[in-house]
């Protein structure tokens, strides 16, 4: 049983992309040379795979997506994914950019990681594109694969615009107009939780210490998450606890009693009881399953 490995940019490239800090590449090309990886992995950096054509499968933190083109698929540092592409003629694009490839650019260093498509429980992991936008996103796909091919000393600068002019392209498309000030303030809000439970999972299981940085009560943080996402804020904790369970889960370097310690669990069949009461499967038939 081994480990899920973990790629950097340079991993998926060859040897002298190794310094940049984004890289483009033809979807078709990678089949072709089996540059993909052929089992499931994690990323220490942002991906962005658009599908023009071509058939498979793409199980994200161990959601399966039946591969539908045209579609774009955004994944964020640490998510483990296995994609599978069944047509060798497939066409389409797969982009890597650093964590920092906007810091230097952006005065808000953490743009990308509040937008909803790298957010955590973001509320885009793909994006369909609807026929009548095909010729729009296919425009946008192309201007970064050509400047790409380019010897520019701005080329990187530009890249940075088209992926902008790409996510604000999708935000566009997705975002209701009609929305009132109530519920964008209800959103912001909820982002800001989802923040605070990306920092304290491991430690804080419950929603009061959350309403407590918040100001606000835990019933009312309660109340805006079930109207937003569907999902109590328990909800939302324990689903992020169980992800990352997962997660380290497919690591056997960990054993199951390591991680309940990692996750803030002091006991071990606690932690058992609660990953299957969440899961409905316990730990150790998860980790046999998935390595099955």
């Amino acid at each position: 049983m081994t480990h899920f490995p973990v790629y950097s940019a340079c991993n998926l490239i060859t040897k002298e992309n190794s310094e940049r800090k984004i890289v483009v590449h033809e979807l078709n090309e990678l089949l072709t040379d089996e540059h993909l990886p052929q089992k499931p992995h994690r990323h220490t950096f942002y991906q962005v795979l658009y599908i023009e054509k071509g058939t498979g499968n793409h199980k994200i933190d161990f959601n399966e997506h039946q591969i539908s083109p045209p579609v774009i698929y955004f994944l964020a540092p640490g998510q483990v994914h296995d994609l599978s592409i069944t047509d060798e003629n497939s066409l389409g694009c797969l982009i890597n950019f650093n964590q920092d490839f906007f810091s230097s650019f952006l005065n808000k260093s953490q743009c990308i990681d509040q937008l909803p498509l790298f957010s955590f429980n973001r509320s885009v992991s793909y994006y369909q594109i609807p026929k009548d936008e095909v010729c729009k996103f296919r425009e946008i796909f192309m201007k970064i694969k050509n400047i790409n091919e380019e010897n520019n000393r701005n080329a990187e600068n530009l890249l940075r615009i088209y992926l902008l002019e790409l996510f604000y392209t999708v935000l566009n498309e997705i975002s209701d107009s009609t929305e009132n000030t109530n519920i964008t303030n209800q959103k912001n809000l909820i982002f800001r939780f989802e923040k605070l439970v990306e920092e304290n999972y491991a430690t804080e299981h419950y929603p009061k210490f959350y309403a407590d940085k918040l100001a606000i009560t835990a019933n009312y943080l309660n109340f805006i998450c079930k109207n937003i996402s569907g999902k109590t804020a328990g909800e939302i904790i324990r689903n992020r606890i169980i992800l990352e369970a997962k997660r380290l889960l497919i690591n056997s370097e960990f054993s199951i009693s390591q991680i309940s310690f990692q996750l803030g669990f002091e006991d071990n069949s606690y932690f058992t009881k609660f990953f299957k009461t969440n899961s409905e499967i316990s730990p150790s038939d998860f980790r046999n399953q998935t390595y099955r």
